[in-house]
């Protein structure tokens, strides 16, 4: 092998490994891990007082096609007094001190490219410490985009599960306000003390997915 053929193979070597190289940091970049947004408002159903309020950004794992958000609000002391609520702790978005636990589960489906998605089925509970009373339960899912198709539903119990019949439908821009999302909302009050009714809003949405 001549000098020149030595150089022409370091050449088209060092051009495979820049090529390799760019490669991998472009496929580093692109990789982004998916999550669930979840957002808990409580508010004062008299005064409309939001009392505590809460954004996390729940990691799903990638290959799943079910989200599982559960959230516990801060527990209000006794006597309550309408905004004496204070969170303790939280870690990934389940709190440790509360009166009151919201837990949303999303199952849905994406195409083989990724670009389309739909939600399949919700299922979810509230699950209130002893002692506290809940009504006024709401459940809405909604498929997500501009202008989405929506399921209203006002569970009698404490806990739902609602399938959509839903099909594919284009993924949309990753924001809370037009990803596929569920709203599950309920009343509650600790019983027995006077206290004020709180109301619990909790939002997840797929934004991150």
């Amino acid at each position: 092998m001549n000098r020149h053929q030595k150089a022409a193979i370091a050449v088209a070597a060092a051009a495979a490994l820049s090529f390799s190289l760019t490669s991998t940091a472009y496929a580093a970049a692109e990789e982004k891990p998916s999550y669930a947004s979840s957002t808990i408002v409580v508010s004062d159903v008299r005064t409309g007082e939001i009392v505590y309020q809460q954004t996390d950004q729940i990691p799903v794992d990638e290959g799943t096609t079910t989200a599982t958000i559960e959230t516990r609000v801060p527990s209000p002391h006794v006597p309550v007094n309408p905004g004496v609520v204070a969170p303790r702790s939280s870690v990934g978005g389940n709190y440790d001190n509360g009166s009151i636990k919201s837990s949303i589960t999303i199952t849905y489906s994406l195409n083989s490219r990724g670009d389309q998605i739909r939600t399949e089925k919700v299922t979810g509970r509230w699950t209130p410490d002893p002692g506290f009373a809940l009504q006024g339960r709401k459940v809405e899912i909604y498929s997500g985009g501009g202008s989405p198709s929506i399921i209203k539903k006002a569970p009698p119990a404490n806990t739902y599960s609602y399938n959509t019949g839903w099909g594919f439908q284009t993924k949309p821009p990753q924001n809370s306000l037009t990803s596929p999302r569920v709203l599950a909302e309920v009343k509650f009050k600790l019983s027995g003390t006077g206290s004020a009714w709180l109301k619990l809003t909790h939002w997840v949405d797929l934004s991150g997915v």
